[in-house]
């Protein structure tokens, strides 16, 4: 073998290795959740309750949806509200907003008291389930009055249930998650 023909194949090892180096360097450049970025999920969770459909379609919302991918220490992921609200609790566009309005909600609560991953106690697992609903039932209130025909009987039912105090045993009596 020529020193040429070696070099050239030294060259195509290095930019082979380079190139699969880089994706994982990337990566690893992405650390824990900032102060900065905890705060503009509260508020980002906070301007929803008021306006969900607007937040949602915000330079905000892109962020926060892209964040919630992105940040490594924490786990965001469905929960048995979010399951219920995708299977027939809210319909049509209401659905594309309760399932975004969870997960804000969700995600601030658990910035909020640091809770990594809920999954890891059933009472963290609830504790971030039942703030997620919350939200929603915050969010669902507001868009109520200019958007009565986002009417929902099982929100509707939430509801009721959060204004007896009994909203937890709500959502503890929803049915569970498909295993996968």
């Amino acid at each position: 073998m020529t020193i040429h023909r070696f070099l050239k194949r030294f060259h195509a090892a290095v930019l082979v290795g380079v190139s699969l180096a880089l994706p994982a360097l990337a990566l690893a450049q992405r650390g824990p959740a900032t102060p900065e970025e905890i705060a503009r999920v509260e508020q980002i969770a906070a301007a929803s309750d008021k306006d969900p459909v607007a937040t949602m379609a915000s330079a905000d919302g892109r962020w926060f949806q892209k964040w919630t991918d992105d940040v490594p220490d924490y786990n965001f992921g469905p929960d048995k509200a979010a399951f219920w609200l995708m299977n027939g609790a809210a319909k049509g566009e209401l659905k594309r907003v309760a399932i975004f309005q969870h997960a804000v909600s969700t995600a601030a609560y658990q910035v909020g008291h640091h809770i990594q991953d809920p999954r890891e106690t059933p009472e963290s697992l609830d504790s971030v389930t039942l703030a997620g609903l919350e939200g929603v039932l915050r969010a669902y209130e507001h868009m109520l009055p200019t958007h009565p025909e986002i009417r929902s009987a099982a929100l509707d039912e939430a509801l009721a249930a959060r204004d007896k105090g009994t909203l937890a045993q709500f959502v503890a009596a929803l049915p569970p998650m498909p295993r996968r």
